[in-house]
């Protein structure tokens, strides 16, 4: 059955919100626009019904799919009505809300699509695989109203009070809208956020470039959560979005796919090759990002390739995905991590199974928690927590690449008299005329004898050549072992993931190792704290690592919170460390607690003067409760350029971290057949290749034929759209906001072509080199348009700096992002050329910024 045809219109009208907004028409509603922009009218928008549509999809069954799937089209239409109300009461529609309604459009579309056919299994898998975040609200600036009623709820869940009056004066002040331009600007930073996830769930081919874009979001995401105050509800669904893609993602690279080589051609290799896991583990991740797109061809071919694989298994679902999880953390993080935290656990039981004299009824109570937080059932919740916050938390690296100017003193001989001469043995016939002759006649055979010397002048000069370079990073976790962190909360989940962020980081230790191919030695130092400050613990080696793993995980801590001396007590420590080692180049305090207790940042800035000139960055990582004071500490620091971070998980996520629910979906791991560990290598590739040898070819033949169609569809588009732009600069007509479009896949395809010199014309024709220092002569105002184009190449700078890759990779992935941002910037082609040529004083130093990043230099 076909869905609604009412989704066709409404299809229709959001285009023409994006693209033609001078077309939208509300006559009743622009006769009260004044009005209603006096008071700040915003669009009341709802995905009530079309979150119930994909519930019930989930969980078939249901006879009221009709009835739901109609509601919410009517949703659907009353949304698009409020935003084009919106759009004619202020003159213009606020980015985020016109990307959503893209969003919800078409996920309204495929939720209906599966409700009408019952039949079409793939239409149901589609809309199944539906994230929440494609319809979660937009990031936005919460309003006076949601903050008190979000404060109120805080209030409410730490059982006090919550005063919600407030002075008239600073309330009209507080509810006042924010100037039209300033809006555009924090609009558009915003958008850059659900750009890079659209450009993440279109990467269907690279784990690697999927997991750079995904931690950019995530980088962007926190950055802009921590300096505006955004609504919780958009910005906790795309953390937790992102958290289950990025632990999905290291997931599949530890089954042994690699994050640089296309999923197809891997699942290829290893049907050739007879490995049954690893092409289970591609044919998992080829399934979860056709689902993602959409794309109903290529999931029915990796639904029933995958449900071939699983065919003749009769265990539980739940059985095998908790033996997955269990072979992912020994795969991640090594069977010797695994077995250290479960020897911890167990001796920690046996310890606190006997009480100790004279034990208070407090001390009592404090112990029977501990025993039911270190219960054997309960270990697979230390497993979740460890699979999960690579995908919450993201702390950085202990080594970091600096960009630094070594100077190299090189020694060359030169014909010409220098201060420098050498007298060397002379070595043919042209070096007599430099020769010390005694005697003319015995020259020749002086020569042949080797006894001739003759005159060499040396020129000795410095080469200066820049290169990035591994620096260490002194890195001290300071960790509260209070006992609110298992006291309050949820099932002690707060103590959980707390030990999980550094058994995680301990476990990437012993990897490096490992490894020994390191010229700089990584080293760790972790200490707990109470009122008291335990002594520091130094991790250098892996088996330092491994019993820093039975110790964390071995111990229940309790007692009050002194934050500001376990502070001071850690710049101590690195100040010590700066003297015994040279290579340590920066170094980063990184707090975990959930205390609101008093810190004074003067004592603290006195601390840190005492190490000298060595960059510390205090980051904090909140933990089910917020702390006004260190995150304003951290704020603080980021002002001043500092790399310095503040994670808040509230006990809510902190709960589906330890339950696993971001590990949810299909298990990475899969039984083998009967008998068929015993064949030979051949018999393993012959019988995959006769049960699943024609559809994983079929699959690499839908990915050719797609890529190369796209790719010439794109490559026309952008031939017409050029065309039409120089016609319309002939004719004195400004250029549409659409002429960009097929930039980003001309630079993808030169990128991937090594077409190195057309990509760097391309590059230099969007990013032209800053012809002048931004920092002599700024102007003092700046228009509109050169206020948003240093947004955008701020952005670019950023987030390309941060996805690393080849210079040309960077290249082409900063004129893609350039191509998605124009439309929200509100700038087309023509606009950004002259800003770039009018105000270039303005914009060189963001110029700069772009070309440093593509180099792989951070600014």
């Amino acid at each position: 059955m076909k869905p609604d045809p009412r989704l066709d219109e409404l299809g229709e009208r959001i285009e023409r919100i994006s693209t033609r907004p001078d077309e939208v028409r509300a006559p009743l509603i622009r006769l009260a626009r004044p009005l209603l922009r006096a008071f700040g009218y915003r669009p009341k928008l709802s995905t009530t019904h079309i979150a119930a549509l994909l519930d019930a999809l989930r969980a078939p069954g249901l006879s009221s799919l009709d009835e739901l799937a109609l509601a919410a089209v009517e949703e659907l239409e009353a949304d698009v009505t409020a935003v084009e109300r919106s759009l004619v009461v202020h003159g213009r529609v606020p980015l985020a809300h016109a990307a959503w309604l893209g969003r919800l459009h078409e996920v309204t579309t495929r939720a209906t699509r599966a409700a009408k056919d019952r039949k079409d299994e793939t239409a149901r898998r589609i809309a199944q695989a539906i994230d929440p975040v494609r319809i979660a609200a937009p990031l936005a600036l919460s309003t006076p109203d949601e903050e008190k009623e979000e404060k109120k709820e805080k209030a409410e869940k730490a059982g006090g009070e919550f005063e919600g009056a407030q002075e008239p004066a600073k309330a009209a002040k507080e509810n006042a809208p924010p100037l039209p331009e300033e809006e555009r600007l924090v609009e558009l930073e915003l958008s850059a956020i659900d750009h890079l996830l659209d450009a993440a769930r279109d990467e269907t081919d690279l784990l690697a470039r999927r997991r750079r874009l995904l931690e950019a979001a995530r980088k962007l995401l926190l950055d802009a959560a921590a300096a505006l105050p955004l609504a919780r509800d958009g910005v906790e669904a795309r953390q937790r979005h992102l958290a289950r893609e990025i632990a999905q993602i290291d997931r599949l690279e530890a089954t042994g796919l690699s994050p640089h080589v296309r999923l197809t051609h891997q699942a290829r290799d290893a049907l050739g090759r007879g490995d049954r896991q690893r092409l289970h583990a591609a044919l998992v991740a080829l399934d979860g990002v056709a689902l993602a797109a959409g794309d109903g061809e290529r999931s029915a071919r990796t639904g029933m390739a995958l449900e071939r694989m699983a065919s003749g298994a009769d265990e539980p679902a739940e059985e095998v995905r908790r033996r997955s999880l269990k072979r992912s953390a020994q795969e991640l993080f090594g069977a010797e991590m695994t077995a250290a935290v479960a020897a911890g656990y167990a001796e920690a039981r046996e310890a606190l199974a006997k009480p100790p004299k004279g034990e208070s009824a407090e001390d009592a109570k404090l112990r029977m928690l501990a025993l039911q937080y270190m219960a054997a059932e309960n270990e697979e919740q230390a497993i979740s927590a460890l699979l999960s916050v690579d995908g919450c938390v993201d702390v950085g690296v202990p080594l970091a690449p600096v960009r630094v100017t070594e100077v190299e003193e090189r020694v060359r001989v030169v014909p010409y008299p220098t201060e420098d001469m050498l007298l060397l043995p002379a070595r043919d016939i042209t070096d007599i005329p430099h020769a010390v002759i005694e005697d003319p006649r015995t020259v020749l055979m002086a020569l042949a004898e080797g006894r001739l010397l003759a005159r060499r002048f040396i020129q000795r000069e410095e080469v200066r050549r820049k290169r990035t370079r591994l620096v260490g990073e002194a890195r001290i976790y300071v960790l509260d072992g209070s006992s609110s962190m298992l006291e309050d909360g949820r099932s002690g989940t707060r103590a959980r993931v707390r030990d999980a962020i550094l058994l995680a980081e301990l476990g990437m230790l012993v990897r490096r190792y490992a490894e020994g191919s390191r010229d700089v030695r990584i080293v760790l130092h972790y200490r707990y704290f109470t009122k008291k400050v335990w002594p520091i613990t130094r991790v250098d080696s892996g088996k330092a690592a491994l019993a820093a793993m039975a110790d964390v995980a071995g111990r229940v801590r309790k007692g009050g919170t002194d934050i500001e001396k376990a502070l001071l007590a850690s710049f101590e420590q690195i100040r010590e460390a700066k003297a015994s080692d040279p290579d340590l180049a920066r170094a980063q305090i990184v707090l975990v607690t959930d205390g609101d207790a008093v810190v004074r940042e003067e004592v603290i800035r006195e601390a840190r003067e005492k190490v000298g000139d060595l960059p510390i960055a205090v980051s904090v990582v909140a933990l089910g409760e917020e702390n006004p004071t260190l995150r304003a500490l951290v704020a603080r620091q980021r002002a001043r350029g500092e790399r310095a971070f503040y994670h808040y998980l509230d006990d809510d996520a902190l709960f589906e971290i330890c339950e696993g629910k971001l590990l949810d979906g299909r298990s990475l791991h899969v039984s083998d057949a009967a008998g068929f560990s015993a064949l030979s290598i051949e018999e393993r590739a012959k019988a995959l290749r006769d049960e699943l040898g024609g559809l994983v070819e079929e699959l690499g033949a839908i990915e050719q034929k797609r890529s190369a169609a796209a790719l010439e569809a794109a490559l026309s588009e952008s031939d017409a759209m050029a065309d039409r732009a120089r016609a319309e600069e002939a004719l004195g007509v400004a250029g549409g906001e659409k002429a960009a479009r097929g930039e980003g896949k001309r630079a993808s395809r030169e990128a991937l072509d090594r077409d190195r010199r057309s990509l760097e014309a391309r590059f230099l024709r969007w990013f032209p080199a800053p012809a002048v220092d931004g920092k002599e002569g700024m102007p003092i105002g700046r228009s509109p348009d050169c206020e948003a184009v240093l947004v955008v190449l701020s952005t670019v700078a950023e987030v390309v700096g941060d996805l690393g890759g080849t210079d040309l990779a960077r290249r082409a992935d900063a004129i893609d992002l350039l191509e998605r941002l124009l439309p929200d910037a509100q700038l087309s082609p023509a606009r950004w050329h002259a800003v770039l040529r009018d105000e270039a004083r303005a914009v060189a130093a963001a110029l700069g910024a772009v070309h440093a990043a593509v180099k792989g230099a951070r600014t």
